[in-house]
């Protein structure tokens, strides 16, 4: 039965504990390393949607309204990992995809929820522009499967979730459509179909490519340009039809 409550939506899998807490210890010593170098990191977002203050840590999503004027159809939602320090590849596609006409989006993992009730609400007064991506890294990724499985649980149809190297195992429902997940083998990061799931799911391992770790691997570019591509497939120019 559908509730309220987020926990319901997805499927809690056992946690692979040492892999989890290699990568946290690893993205916390980073932290470190760049707070005691006296690195800040400031500048604003990718994406009118969004605000960045001089805290990396403190940004919050001021609006969730897609501009009338983009020039293509869809919705794009990005979600950076741990204190969104690492996660900067997020933003860069955000502005990518931008340029492309498709309305996104690059802000923290803590506001997936949020951003999926706005959504519902949006689609319940019918005004969401399809298609719904959904894009995480780290942190991130992991709520990027929940946050597709809680808006399809709710009749909000997502037709892509990327997920750049979870930190734990994920699960998707129904109403998700293609979900490929870009990992670096663990033992335990792997998505995996939830209760409903009738699309397709790709876990492809980097495993053996020396130029991709946890907090590269989402700016890597050949990685950014291919589910970029398949974004500009799933969207079209408004005011014309889909050919495909």
């Amino acid at each position: 039965m559908r509730g309220d409550n987020p926990s319901n939506d997805f499927k809690a899998g056992p946690m692979n504990l040492p892999s989890l807490v290699s990568k946290t210890v690893l993205l916390v010593a980073l932290c470190g390393a760049l707070a005691l170098a006296g690195c800040s990191s400031t500048g604003s977002s990718s994406s009118a949607g969004a605000t960045r203050t001089e805290n990396p840590a403190a940004v919050v999503v001021t609006q969730n309204t897609p501009r009338s004027s983009s020039a293509r159809t869809g919705e794009v939602y990005l979600m950076r990992g741990l204190m969104d320090i690492f996660s900067r590849g997020m933003d860069v596609m955000a502005a990518k995809i931008n340029r492309t006409g498709v309305y996104a989006v690059s802000t923290s993992y803590t506001q997936w929820q949020e951003l999926a009730d706005r959504i519902v609400a949006r689609d319940r007064a019918k005004q969401v522009s399809y298609p719904i991506v959904i894009m995480g890294h780290s942190l991130g990724a992991n709520d990027a499967s929940k946050m597709a499985t809680y808006l399809g649980n709710r009749g909000v149809k997502v037709s892509y979730v990327v997920m750049f190297d979870p930190t734990e195992p994920g699960y998707v429902g129904k109403n998700v459509g293609t979900v490929v997940n870009y990992y670096i083998p663990d033992g335990n990061n792997r998505v995996y179909k939830g209760a409903g799931f009738t699309g397709k799911i790709q876990n492809i391992s980097m495993a053996g490519r020396g130029d991709i770790t946890h907090t590269t691997i989402e700016k890597n570019g050949g990685l950014q340009a291919r589910v970029i591509g398949h974004v500009m497939s799933l969207t079209k120019a408004k005011g014309k039809k889909k050919t495909s």
